[in-house]
C-alpha cells in the first residue's frame, strides 16, 4: 500500500534514479542555454579553467608527495 507521501511515479527511469535523470535533463537544458550566450559562455569557460588549474596543482602535489614518500619508505612490492 502506498502512502499519501509516495507518488505513483516510478523511482527509477531506465534503471537510474528518477531524480538524477531529471537533474541531468535540467543540466543539459541549461548547458544548451549557456552555449547560446557567447558572453556568458566565455565567463563560464574562464571559471572552469580556474577549477582545472586547481585540480592540476593538486595532482602535481600528489605526485610530488608520492615520490618523496617512496624515497622515505621505499616502494612496496
Amino acid at each position: 500500500m502506498t502512502s499519501a507521501v509516495e507518488s505513483a511515479t516510478p523511482k527509477k527511469i531506465g534503471g537510474y534514479d528518477k531524480w538524477e535523470v531529471e537533474s541531468a535533463v535540467s543540466t543539459m537544458r541549461r548547458a544548451a542555454e549557456i552555449e547560446k550566450d557567447p558572453k556568458f559562455l566565455a565567463v563560464v569557460v574562464k571559471e572552469m579553467n580556474k577549477e582545472a588549474d586547481k585540480l592540476e596543482d593538486k595532482a602535481k602535489l600528489l605526485v610530488t608527495t608520492s615520490v618523496k614518500l617512496r624515497k622515505v619508505f621505499g616502494k612496496k612490492k
